[in-house]
Parts: C-alpha cells; sequence; structure tokens
C-alpha cells in the first residue's frame, strides 16, 4: 500500500471532518547531528517541521503544501524539493506559485529512477525546502530521504517534511503487526524529534469516506483498501499510536493493543548476525557472535556472503566447518548473493531485525582505504545496529 497523502480540504468531494492537528515542539538541541564543517556551524542548522500523519490520505502533503505557502506569502524563499503526486490534481493545484526542484536521475539495474536532489534544493538558495515522505529509500535500498534532509539541515535550510507514523523506528513494528501489512521503511524517532512535530489525523470514518470517494487510491484499489490495511480498527489503533508516539508512551500503547486484538506474545530477543568470509578468521568471529547470543539470549544467524559480480570466485575453504561450527554452538548458518559483503549483511541484518553484527577485520590497508572497511560501510547502513570488529590476535 502506497503511504502518501490526501486533499484535506473542505471541497463538496472532501470528507466534513477537517484533520486533528496537534504540536510537539522542537527540543533544544539534536541527538542525530553528526559533526560538521566550521562553516556549517558558523551558519547554523536549518529548522525541521514534520507532519507526522496517522495513515495514508490524512492530509499531511496538503498540510505541508500549506504551510510552504504560508511561509512564502511572509517573504521566505520556499521550493517544493519532492512531493509525492500520485495522479492528484487536487494536490498539484495546492503548490500554488511555488517553484519546484528538478529531481536527480538514477540508474539502477538498467532502469532510471528519479529522487530528491538535496544538492540542487541546497544550492538553490531556498529559506525552505518542502520534502514529502521522509522514509522514502532509494532504489538500491543503501540511503533514506531522512539522510538527505539532515544534510539540507546541516547546509542550514529549514525543510518541512512529512512520515506517516508506520514508519518511525519505535512504531512500525507494533503497526505492522496490528494492520498485517508487514514491516515498512523506518525513520530514527529522533530525527524526527528534533524538529516540531505535527500530527494530522481524521476519523477513521471520515478517511474511509474520502478513500471510498477515490480522493486517495484508483477506483480498482478502493475495495481492497478499505477491506484491508483501512479497515476502521486499523485507523483507530494507528491514531493511538501516533498520540502515544507525541506522548513518548508508544512502546506501554503498543503492547496494550496488541493484547487487545490477541496478538500478544513473548518478545523474541534481537537476532545476533556473524559475516563469515569463508577463511580462518572466520571462526573468530563466528565464536564472538556466539558469545554474544548466549549473554543476549538472543539467536544466531552466520551469513557467507557470494558476490554477484560475474566473474569467478574461489570457493571458500573453511565453509564446511563453519557450519559444523554454527550447528554445535546452536546458531543458524545461511549463504546469501549480494553486489559486496556489506550491502548483502546490511540487508540481511534489516530483514532480520539484528541487534548486532559482528564481522572481521579488513587485512588490507590498501583496501580499506580505496573501499572502506566492512565494518565502517555498515555502520553507515545500519545507524542503529551495534556493529562490532573481531581483530586477529
Amino acid at each position: 500500500m502506497s503511504i502518501d497523502s490526501a486533499p484535506a480540504d473542505n471541497s463538496p468531494k472532501a470528507s466534513p471532518s477537517p484533520p486533528t492537528v496537534a504540536s510537539l515542539p522542537a527540543p533544544s538541541s539534536r541527538p542525530w547531528r553528526r559533526a560538521g564543517s566550521e562553516d556549517d556551524q558558523a551558519k547554523g542548522e536549518g529548522s525541521l517541521r514534520t507532519f507526522l500523519g496517522t495513515a495514508p490520505g490524512v492530509g499531511k502533503t496538503f498540510a505541508m503544501l500549506a504551510e510552504g505557502r504560508r511561509r512564502a506569502g511572509h517573504g521566505e524563499r520556499v521550493v517544493a524539493g519532492w512531493i509525492e503526486w500520485h495522479g492528484r490534481p487536487e494536490t498539484r493545484g495546492q503548490l500554488g506559485g511555488l517553484e519546484v526542484i528538478a529531481p536527480r536521475r538514477v540508474d539502477y539495474r538498467g532502469t532510471v529512477f528519479t529522487d530528491f536532489d538535496a544538492g540542487a534544493a541546497t544550492a538553490s538558495g531556498a529559506d525552505v525546502v518542502l520534502v514529502d515522505e521522509l522514509a522514502h529509500a532509494t532504489a538500491d535500498r543503501t540511503r533514506q530521504r531522512w539522510q538527505d534532509v539532515a544534510e539540507v539541515l546541516r547546509a542550514g535550510v529549514d525543510v518541512v517534511t512529512t512520515v506517516n507514523v508506520a514508519h518511525l523506528r519505535s512504531v512500525r513494528d507494533y503497526a505492522a503487526r496490528i494492520t498485517g501489512a508487514g514491516t515498512v521503511a523506518w525513520v530514527p524517532d529522533e530525527f524526527v524529534r528534533s524538529g516540531e512535530v505535527v500530527l494530522v489525523d481524521l476519523p477513521a470514518e471520515a478517511l474511509r469516506a474520502r478513500i471510498a470517494s477515490g480522493m486517495v487510491y484508483s477506483a480498482g484499489q478502493v475495495g481492497g483498501a478499505l477491506a484491508d490495511y483501512f479497515r476502521a480498527a486499523n485507523l483507530q489503533a494507528l491514531s493511538e499510536l501516533a498520540r502515544a508516539w507525541m506522548a513518548g508512551t508508544v512502546e506501554a500503547v503498543g503492547e496494550e493493543l496488541l493484547a487487545r486484538r490477541g496478538l500478544a506474545e513473548p518478545a523474541v530477543p534481537p537476532v545476533v548476525v556473524a559475516g563469515d568470509s569463508g577463511s580462518m578468521w572466520g571462526e573468530l568471529v563466528i565464536r564472538r557472535a556466539a558469545e554474544l547470543a548466549r549473554a543476549a539470549d538472543a539467536p544466531l544467524l552466520v551469513v557467507h556472503v557470494q558476490i554477484a559480480d560475474g566473474l569467478a570466485h574461489p570457493a571458500a575453504g573453511d565453509l564446511d566447518r563453519h557450519r559444523e561450527l554454527t550447528a554445535e554452538l546452536g546458531g543458524t548458518y545461511t549463504e546469501v548473493t549480494g553486489a559486496t559483503p556489506a550491502q548483502a549483511l546490511a540487508d540481511t541484518a534489516r530483514a532480520e531485525g539484528a541487534a548486532t553484527v559482528v564481522v572481521g577485520h579488513h587485512r588490507s590497508r590498501l583496501g580499506e582505504f580505496a573501499h572502506g572497511s566492512v565494518s565502517s560501510r555498515l555502520r553507515r547502513q545500519l545507524p542503529e545496529t551495534a556493529i562490532e570488529e573481531v581483530r586477529k590476535t
């Protein structure tokens, strides 16, 4: 189901119930921030304002565009960096006379994709950039839009953005289990909380009426949407989760919602993933990962990556022995294919909900200089996962 916004006006087609909004002010510090250059620090960071939707269609994109027009009316230079139109003329009409930044084109596996161009937005000289769908990931899944937004903020430009509550890190598992839609890409809570947050909500029946009228999805999608994700009980639960997130009580409310629906189950400890190179060094990595898994009473998953570059690679000599060792230590061994070891391990860690990834230290200083170590690349791709590097003694 596409996650996006829908009209929030009072036209005859729209629901008579306007969106409900509640504001959470920005904190005084930004825990997500990386140290920037002295020039960036001197200039100061831009401010972040996020319209947090309880579900697709509640009106967060309209709210963002209205905020952009308001600030433009007060003399600020406002540009639209990325807007999800989804073929809706009503949404495009809300843009008014705001300048639109051309998207960047990304070629991935023979297909051209368009995406937000953070560099062009920063270079435009704008005071404010509007950026829809904060949780969007690039085609190759190596970067998310919130990271681009962070760059724009560090350059001293204000950003107004949107995200749905199901995409917040602390909420997404609860939302996935309650709605049955599966987990989705996530945005760090601390990043959204680093700025002002405005909650945008609609009563369940008002949103369902909006969907039934064809204002959110095409006619062919309406029936499935109303029978699935947009059931009234799901929308009410998402609204409760959003308000709990604003109040800082997500865990308590989420567990209560699961229990109320008979979905509560014993918590499964996060997985510990070990990256096995297939060499003698891999044994050290596996044994260290097993120690961490035992300490946390967590499952152990050992992963060997086959590089998919079309070239012939010699078979790793110790794979069979490492499979046996993994079984002796109570873990599971698997082989995956990927463009690089770091990318394949990151994809596996995300899919398994890993809390920790253990890898060996790169022995080639030249290789680290040219490409960066596997551990450093994993830290960039998995900012909320612990990465442990085992060095050969």
